[in-house]
């Protein structure tokens, strides 16, 4: 039996998390843009694509490896930015830091500690 950590969040369904996590202080929701593209400077902004959610993820064991395995899960919407090389995606993933812009406050997500600095 494989344990998942996280849990993405079917289309259009609500989750009360104020609830939900109550009583789990190191779980969170992220809400993951894909299949857009960002323009080019000076005015980057990302456009097109979906949004989705993936709850009772665990800052505790989340890693760069878990934010890649939800996005090549089977239930997760194929992301059509990434590059297939010998069909193996490569899968570009950045940040925005909270109350900034895209000009100065996009942030690639490459190892650990980025993903620690997101949280």
């Amino acid at each position: 039996m494989v344990f998942v950590m996280w849990h993405i969040r079917p289309k259009h369904e609500v989750v009360d998390v104020s609830f939900v996590y109550a009583g789990a202080p190191t779980w969170f929701s992220i809400k993951l843009h894909h299949g857009g593209k960002f323009t080019k400077l000076p005015d980057i902004k990302y456009i097109g694509g979906e949004v989705r959610y993936v709850d009772y993820v665990d800052i505790d064991e989340f890693s760069i490896h878990e934010l890649d395995a939800i996005m090549l899960d089977p239930s997760y919407p194929d992301p059509r930015n990434a590059e297939f090389v010998d069909e193996s995606p490569v899968i570009y993933n950045h940040s925005r830091i909270p109350n900034g812009d895209f000009q100065f406050r996009l942030r690639a997500l490459g190892n650990d500690q980025d993903v620690i600095n997101l949280s």
